[in-house]
């Protein structure tokens, strides 16, 4: 047995059908439209969406337009952090040595030593490798202060002038380290020092 349905019904049936048909069409279009936009497409295509009976699907199809291929994304390098540069130099060798001869220290000593001698000893500096040394990423000058005489050359301390500060190191060989001069200064009391085995 057939159901009749009346002209109204008919109406209502057509439009939940032209909305369900939008609807199905705006969201296949949209499924396309990213799958298309996927880096994975080889080439870009362009999807034309029916027009739909109703008015929200039409702006929704309109608003679905595909994006643009991507560009396939490359994974970036890994590459190894850069060292730290090295602090420019803002002294010479030579400005190093003259910073070094001026410590009240090496002045006494140097004064010490022409007076024991009878000025025929002189203390002075002698660069024992040309070469900077490399320390916490900082280059040193590496002077050795030595009493000089006709005869020798006799060591009494080793230091290491900064090229790129004032900073001035003294190598501890008792404790083979490198300390500061204020270390220096309070440990081993280099101004009450008379000779080279002080």
């Amino acid at each position: 047995m057939s159901q009749l349905f009346s002209p109204m019904e008919l109406s209502k049936q057509s439009s939940r059908k032209l909305i369900i048909a939008g609807v199905a069409t705006t969201v296949i279009a949209l499924g396309l439209a990213v799958w298309f936009a996927s880096p994975s497409a080889e080439s870009q295509v362009t999807v034309k969406v029916p027009v739909a009976a109703s008015a929200s699907a039409g702006k929704a199809a309109s608003a679905a337009k595909p994006a643009p291929a991507a560009a396939p994304h490359r994974a970036a390098e890994i590459k190894d952090p850069a060292p730290p540069a090295e602090p420019k130099p803002i002294r010479t060798k030579e400005q190093g040595a003259a910073a070094l001869m001026a410590l009240p220290e090496l002045q006494a000593w140097s004064a010490l030593i022409e007076k024991n001698s009878g000025g025929k000893a002189h203390g002075g500096l002698l660069e024992y490798d040309p070469m900077p040394r490399k320390l916490n990423g900082k280059s040193y000058w590496q002077f050795s202060y030595v009493e000089n005489s006709a005869e020798s050359a006799l060591r009494w301390e080793s230091f290491l002038v900064s090229s790129s500060d004032d900073e001035i190191l003294v190598e501890d060989a008792t404790n083979d380290e490198v300390i500061s001069l204020a270390r220096w200064r309070r440990e081993k009391h280099p101004a009450k020092r008379t000779a080279i085995d002080n």
